[in-house]
């Protein structure tokens, strides 16, 4: 029975309750009985109107469905495939859509390609992926795989593309079930906590170059395979304490493997101290202190420590303009590196400030300095360049160019970046090299970047 047939009988129901005490009245004066159902007419064509109403409405409502049912049908290959919809919080899920749902992880792709000029015929490039030389450059293509294995387990993983082949960027577990002292874990191949810039990827920093003293004493990142802790302290601020340890399997300009590789005291352990302070509304500032030893493969016993201290603040009124911000990052590095001949020390440190004037487009200027108390001299023998010839790393620096700074350097760069949306991004950039062991460098570089798949939240 439709909902109107059943409205229609409730009414003629009470027409008849209410007509029934009436009939003598009626015998008396049909005026008013009259009268009654003048006004029982008038509520029946108000209550039919409201039914008509509600059936439209129910119409519209089934006809949304179909239409939203059908848009979920994708044409592949040219054959219609009707994608199973997604099962309710309370329905019991299969054992194979598990299966299914559990190979299926977020999936990013990001590339940087950058035409680039340089004054000099044989530029000096100090990081992997910084751009080689003048014409357009391959920066990178970074490949990520990211999912939670399980209720325990987060997997993280990202691969590194260029024009020299592959690099298993990042590649570990982090724990996600609760652990005494507020502790987390996380075991694979990682970005290491040391300083600021290491632990962010290339695609999400603010310049085309990387800081020259980042580059000289970590390389293109500091990412060795180990076992790192994490603690979160209770404070009335955020602080969180790290620390790691494993094997400096990666070629990095500080560290590297021993030849006495069971020596557990030759392993690369790293420590991380963070604060976060948020200072009002508008205005959030970050500090914290980095220190990393290990081998650094000069011989059985040489070690090298690394010292750092990290800064960051970003101003941002969310209320007067929201889309106006202003940031400033720095880091200062101080590098002890035994060798067989002597002890080297080396120091550095960049300042960046960014100012973001409007939805799509900010600017910045980096400053970046590295100097050294113990200049590495090139050798003018023969035989000693012929007994490091083999030693020489992609980049042609040799053994001791690696360990120890040839003089001081500095870099001024000013940039400009528009950002149509936050997957896409154009930037232009001007570079000044200026150093006391080779001459100057004039740079311009013109960055694009492209960003499908999933797409994280950035780094404060």
């Amino acid at each position: 029975m439709s909902v109107g047939r059943i409205v229609a009988v409730l009414v003629i129901s009470l027409i008849a309750c209410h007509a029934w005490p009436h009939t003598e009245a009626f015998a008396q004066g049909g005026e008013d009985i009259q009268k009654e159902l003048g006004e029982l007419k008038q509520m029946m064509e108000k209550m039919q109107k409201r039914i008509d109403d509600l059936e439209e409405k129910n119409r519209a409502l089934e006809a949304e469905v179909e239409s939203r049912e059908s848009e979920e049908e994708v044409v592949v290959k040219e054959e219609t495939v009707t994608v199973p919809a997604s099962p309710s919080p309370g329905e019991p899920q299969g054992f194979l859509s598990k299966v299914v749902q559990s190979l299926n992880p977020e999936i990013s792709v990001v590339a940087m390609i950058t035409p680039t000029w340089y004054s000099l015929n044989d530029p000096v490039v100090f990081a992997h992926n910084d751009p080689e030389n003048t014409g357009v450059n391959m920066q990178e293509v970074e490949v990520g795989f990211q999912s939670v294995v399980d209720p325990y387990f987060r997997f993280d993983s990202f691969f590194s593309f260029s024009t020299e082949g592959v690099e298993m960027e990042e590649a570990y577990g982090t724990t996600l079930f609760s652990m005494p002292l507020n502790s987390q874990l996380r075991i694979g191949r990682a970005r290491a906590k040391f300083g600021r810039i290491n632990q962010i990827h290339r695609h999400a920093q603010n310049f085309v170059t990387l800081p020259i003293v980042v580059a000289e004493f970590l390389g293109e990142h500091l990412n060795p395979t180990s076992v790192e802790a994490s603690f979160l302290v209770p404070a009335p601020w955020y602080l969180e304490l790290s620390a790691s340890g494993g094997s400096p399997d990666v070629e990095t300009p500080t560290f590297g493997r021993s030849p006495d590789a069971n020596n557990l005291g030759n392993l690369l352990y790293i420590f991380h101290v963070a604060n976060f302070f948020d200072v009002g509304e508008s205005l959030g500032v970050s500090l914290g202190a980095s220190f990393a030893t290990g081998s650094n493969e000069s011989g059985p016993d040489e070690r090298s420590s690394l010292y750092g201290v990290d800064f960051f603040a970003k101003y941002r009124p969310l209320k007067n303009n929201p889309y106006q911000e202003v940031s400033l990052q720095s880091e200062f590095m101080w590098r002890q590196a035994e060798t067989p001949e002597e002890e080297l020390e080396d120091y550095g440190f960049y300042v960046e400030g960014m100012y973001r004037f409007a939805k799509r487009w900010n600017t910045g200027l980096r400053f970046d300095f590295t100097d050294t108390r113990t200049p590495i001299e090139e050798h003018e023998d023969e035989d000693h360049d012929h007994e490091h010839e083999e030693e020489e790393d992609e980049h042609g620096h040799s053994h001791d160019d690696i360990l120890g700074l040839m003089g001081r350097a500095y870099r001024i760069s000013p940039m400009l970046t528009f950002r149509p949306t936050e997957f896409s991004s154009i930037r232009l950039q001007y570079d000044y090299l200026n150093q006391d062991y080779g001459p100057n460098q004039h740079a311009v570089f013109l960055q694009f970047q492209y960003a499908i798949g999933a797409h994280g939240a950035h780094p404060f």
